[in-house]
């Protein structure tokens, strides 16, 4: 068995537009019935003067008048029917683009709540928790982590201090050496204490002060 298509749903709304539309051709008919006529009423009159039936042609003109205040009255109908058409479409377009925004901001709020942090903390725990399960696992197949002999080291130690500073207590000190701070190493020759010895010259003796005459 095929399947049978679903038959739109007709609104009120969509009723009294199509009720709208309808007057609206029904007025533009009548225009074109009328535009008839006046055209008519013209070609008689001008018959009129011809035979210089001058009192004829005169009801041929004001008919023809007539004819044409109707038209321009349905014109301003016409007029009103077309805004009317266009605000209420306008707004039953409004109305959709308003019932659109409050799905999607219902949607966005379901999402904002499937999305809060503390799902999100309660899912890292989780994911970090099956990744410690997973590292327990490899260590005891002898898979091991992966890191060297000396990160393992430098791990422990991290934990070790971490222990200590949770529990107020000193840090643990590293394997690796603390530096000291050492004189620094002099890059220049010292000067000689006696003037001339770097040349090879010999230093000269001093002769003893003479005593001062009285």
């Amino acid at each position: 068995m095929g399947q049978q298509t679903s038959t739109p749903k007709i609104t009120l709304q969509d009723r009294a537009i199509f009720q709208l539309k309808q007057q609206r051709d029904k007025l533009k008919q009548y225009q074109r019935k009328l535009n008839t006529i006046i055209e008519r009423q013209n070609k008689l009159a001008k018959e009129a003067i011809v035979k210089k039936d001058t009192a004829r042609a005169k009801v041929y003109l004001r008919s023809k008048k007539q004819q044409q205040t109707t038209i321009t009255k349905t014109y301003e109908q016409l007029d009103n029917l077309e805004t009317l058409i266009g605000t209420i479409e306008f707004k039953l377009i409004e109305k959709d683009v308003m019932y659109g925004l409050a799905q999607g901001n219902e949607v966005l709020k379901t999402l904002n709540s499937e999305m809060s942090v503390d799902k999100i903390d309660k899912v890292l725990d989780d994911l970090e928790e099956e990744r410690l399960k997973v590292d327990e696992v490899l260590d005891m197949l002898g898979m091991g982590s992966g890191l060297s002999n000396g990160e393992e080291h430098e791990v422990d130690e991290e934990l070790a201090n971490l222990e200590a500073e949770v529990n107020g207590t000193n840090k643990v000190e590293t394997g690796a050496l603390q530096d000291i701070d050492m004189p620094a190493v002099p890059n220049t020759k010292p000067e000689s204490k006696i003037s001339g010895e770097e040349e090879g010259e010999k230093p000269v003796k001093s002769e003893p002060n003479e005593p001062i005459a009285a």
